[in-house]
């Protein structure tokens, strides 16, 4: 987005694009969300790292949620 010429994207798709980026929606968070519950409860990896595709699938639509709210409401 830095690259891109100053008025390239109105307001609203600027305000989308950020909302998106924000998002849990990728895989260094998956790996934040193994890592830690891992080191908390050793014994249950096993149970943990097949929930990671849900994690992130969970996650990207949460991000797509939230960008169609972001769309529908006035930017001002």
């Amino acid at each position: 987005m830095a690259s891109l010429p100053k008025g390239a994207l109105d307001p609203r798709s600027m305000l989308i694009m950020v909302y998106a980026l924000c998002g849990f929606a990728n895989f260094s968070s998956v790996g934040i969300l193994i890592a830690g519950t891992s080191a908390l409860a050793p014994e249950r990896r096993d149970e943990i790292v097949p929930l990671a595709l849900r994690a992130l699938v969970s996650g990207t639509m949460a991000s797509c949620m939230t960008g169609a709210v972001i769309g529908m409401l006035p930017v001002t």
